[in-house]
């Protein structure tokens, strides 16, 4: 393993360690000190890689705060930490329910069904198996009763298709998606139960949901616990009630990992099968919206598709759910200037909403910057349907962003500047998955990686020529950077995300470029006083050493 991946692999570890409360660990200790459902999958996935025993802990703590009826809640909380986060057991009055296990804290809602795909990992990661086999036996009735509250209490029409009636359980809190379905609650303010935000205490309200969304937010939580959390009354009072994409593709994606549990373990996987296979066709024959190339959710209130577009409508790639002719026209929406092309060059993979759109915000939450759990999916999801370039050009990205940027919660999808919390879990659990996943692969014969550096060996020197910059060492970084700019807009069109190759190839333009970046012997980077410019340079040297390489 290369000596960077090494060192930053363990700066994850560390990372995990220090978030540990006990037998699970908190997303993020300042503004998230409890557990959170879909973060403990994630975090057992990177944890399954070197820690057999630690991923089995975090999801057996999850799993031991199960409701009656099934349902994992989206927070168990840690009664060491209460008062600090909003909103916890005293607003949520849970025990109303009589669904919630004795002695424990929790919410009253779910989050995406990522926990048996995380069970899976922790198996086939392990180097001793078998040694696995007691874990699996033991969480796979819990794991199935998720799965079978979900089709019996979410899926009242019987499609297949299970809704949530927050946005909270999507993860994507303050997704574009659900503006409209929130829109029409009307809010009066006066009924409205009191409360304090404490996220805004830890992140700038810029990149945080609105006060008009969490007045929504609660407004729900305040029926829910008003109706005691009985499913049937809130399914009848409920005006947010979404069949979401990334929900279901996730719960399509968990039920193949029963399918393959029930295998080991030796029962029967039919169950499980036959709700993948129901939720596929689903999937495919009412999410799918032709007009816009990509997976849309539908508000059953409404009872219609809500045309916003975001990265939750690829998902399905994720889940194997989408058809082969569907991958491919959704492959060409995923590929182009709204969510950052193959080679466009100017911005990271994938932003979470369409960055043509004209709510898009690079800083704003689920509002457009990159998350690294939403690429690492979409990543598998693309390999699985054959993009193998476009999936390493994922990971790509993946690796490199916590490397240049820190172990943040999200990413600006354009400058890669790291937002909201720092040291957040599952950004280090996921690059721990990548890095390793990676270096497996690497060690295969015949493997992806093997035949990559094969046809890119000898390696090539950007600043190898003998022609001289006529600017002095202390104007290099300016001129290169001018040198840049005069190659953007000349040729590269960021609108459609395309960059004139062969033009480019012969320009005076480039040939002055490459002039210029023999200089680079002599340049110490060190001499750029201003971090913004420093972090500048270092960008688009990089993009110009991708160009090199295509164009040479």
């Amino acid at each position: 393993m290369a000596r960077i991946f090494s060192d930053y692999v363990q700066k994850a570890k560390q990372i995990l360690e220090t978030n540990r409360a006990g037998d699970h660990t908190r997303p993020a200790p300042g503004l998230y000190p409890h557990q959170w459902n879909w973060d403990s999958g994630f975090i057992a996935i990177g944890k399954s890689h070197y820690d057999t025993k630690g991923a089995e802990a975090e999801l057996t703590s999850l799993l031991s705060a199960q409701w009656q009826s099934g349902m994992v809640p989206q927070i168990v909380f840690d009664p060491d930490h209460l008062g600090h986060y909003f909103p916890e057991p005293d607003f949520w009055q849970t025990e109303e329910s009589l669904q919630v296990p004795a002695g424990k804290l929790t919410s009253g809602i779910t989050m995406p069904p990522i926990l048996a795909l995380a069970a899976e990992k922790i198996y086939r990661h392990s180097r001793r198996p078998n040694d696995v086999i007691p874990f699996l036996k033991k969480v796979y009735p819990r794991l199935l009763a998720l799965h079978e509250y979900l089709y019996r209490e979410r899926d009242f029409h019987d499609e297949g298709l299970v809704f949530i009636r927050h946005p909270w359980e999507s993860g994507i809190d303050n997704s574009p998606t659900w503006d409209g379905p929130l829109k029409r609650i009307n809010i009066d303010r006066s009924q409205l139960p009191q409360y304090r935000r404490r996220d805004t205490e830890h992140v700038s309200p810029e990149m945080r949901p609105s006060d008009d969304d969490y007045d929504r937010y609660v407004y729900l939580v305040d029926l829910f616990r008003k109706n005691k959390y009985d499913e049937k009354l809130i399914a009848e009072t409920c005006p947010f009630l979404i069949q979401d994409p990334l929900f279901n593709s996730i719960l399509c994606r968990s039920n193949l990992s029963l399918v393959k549990i029930a295998e080991v373990i030796g029962e029967p996987p039919e169950v499980p099968r036959s709700w993948a296979e129901k939720t596929s066709a689903a999937i495919r024959d009412k999410l799918w919206c032709e007009e816009q190339e990509i997976f849309n959710a539908y508000d059953l209130v409404r009872d219609e598709l809500i045309y916003v577009d975001t990265a939750a409508g690829f998902m399905p790639l994720f889940g194997g759910a989408a058809s082969q002719e569907q991958a491919e026209v959704l492959y060409r929406r995923l590929d182009s200037a709204s969510f950052c092309s193959l080679h466009q060059g100017n911005c990271y993979t994938i932003p979470n909403y369409d960055t043509q759109a004209e709510a898009f915000d690079s800083s704003n939450y689920w509002r457009g910057p990159v998350w690294i759990n939403i690429n690492w999916m979409l990543s598998h999801g693309l390999r699985q349907y054959g993009y193998t370039l476009k999936a390493d050009s994922l990971q790509k990205d993946l690796l490199q962003l916590p490397i240049r940027f820190g172990f943040h919660e999200y990413f600006d999808s354009f400058d890669g500047s790291g937002y909201g919390s720092d040291n957040f879990s599952w950004t280090a659990a996921l690059f721990i998955d990548l890095v390793m996943d990676h270096y497996q692969e690497d060690k295969a014969p015949g493997s992806v990686w093997r035949r990559i550096k094969s046809i890119t060996a000898p390696v090539r020197i950007l600043n190898e020529g003998e022609d001289l910059p006529e600017c002095s060492i202390n104007e290099l970084a300016e001129e290169l950077m001018a040198g840049v700019r005069n190659l953007s807009k000349s040729f590269y069109d960021t609108g459609r995300g395309m960059v004139d190759y062969e033009r480019l190839r012969d320009s005076s333009q480039f040939r002055n470029y490459r002039a210029l970046t023999n200089g680079l012997v002599k340049f110490d980077p060190g001499a750029i006083e201003n971090r913004n410019e420093r972090l500048a340079f270092w960008i688009n040297l990089y993009n110009t050493i991708v160009i090199d390489g295509i164009v040479e």
